[in-house]
């Protein structure tokens, strides 16, 4: 594989899948608007956008109650997806008392002020390829909120969003946890840094995904400390938690003992 994202680019064409910030919050230095606030007893759940090279990011800020800072983990959508696959994990997380943002990346959800993405209609569109810088803006956000733990990150990728989020990684330095949902686009480059990241990895692909075959391989020989899960069928990325009802809870116990 060609450093940016070959094999991606099949995946998304084919099956239709899926540092100019400054961060503003009410309570931190950013460039994030809150809008709507939903509360419980055990936490508060905000729509927030935080801008970027011009990008308004849609997400929701899951707030457990809480005295002391919380771990948070960012997740990211795949191609032609958005945030909301992840609800449900979002809630297991909550549960655990790990705070969480759900995002729209550039082009995708209600990210769309300033274009949106349309599959096979511009071949290695910015709107796919340029997100690492997205993931590095929100990333500075979090690291900068007060109700969170900077050193407990963990962040949720899926398809081209998994390649991103380890490229901003790479570029920026690592979280504490990764899980990469069906991330096709893994570059040669973010497979060989991730033992040496520090940080710990899982990798889920569905065991009949035909464009996973050869990054899956890679991931067996290349690779030492990653931990990797297959599961029946050919679901792709975040459509694994749709299909399967008990990921979202096992991903958020992994993410909380990683996290600790």
């Amino acid at each position: 594989m060609e450093k940016k994202k070959f094999i991606c680019f099949i995946l998304i064409t084919t099956l239709a899948i899926g540092c100019n910030n400054s961060a503003k919050n009410e309570d931190t230095r950013s460039n994030s608007t809150p809008n709507e606030t939903h509360a419980n007893d055990s936490y508060n759940e905000t729509r927030v956008i935080i801008n970027n090279d011009g990008w308004e990011l849609v997400g929701d800020l899951n707030l457990p109650i809480s005295e002391t800072p919380l771990p948070v983990v960012l997740m990211l959508n795949r191609a032609a997806g958005n945030r909301h696959a992840y609800a449900e994990l979002a809630a297991h997380l909550a549960d655990r008392n790990i705070a969480s943002l759900r995002l729209d990346l550039r082009g995708h959800g209600e990210s769309t002020n300033l274009d949106e993405f349309i599959p096979g209609e511009v071949p290695r569109s910015p709107m796919i390829w340029d997100s690492e810088q997205d993931v590095i803006a929100v990333m500075s956000y979090l690291k900068n909120h007060s109700a969170l733990d900077s050193t407990a990150i963990g962040l949720v990728g899926g398809s081209y969003s998994g390649e991103e989020m380890a490229e901003a990684g790479r570029l920026s330095g690592f979280a504490k946890a990764y899980v990469e949902l069906s991330p096709g686009s893994l570059s040669d480059e973010s497979i060989a840094s991730m033992d040496e990241s520090g940080a710990a990895w899982l990798f889920v692909s569905s065991n009949n995904e035909r464009h996973l075959k050869e990054v899956t391989q890679l991931m067996h020989e290349r690779t030492q400390t990653v931990e990797i899960l297959s599961v029946a069928g050919t679901y792709h990325a975040s459509r694994i938690l749709e299909h399967h009802p008990d990921m979202a809870e096992r991903i958020a116990v992994w993410l909380y003992h990683k996290l600790k």
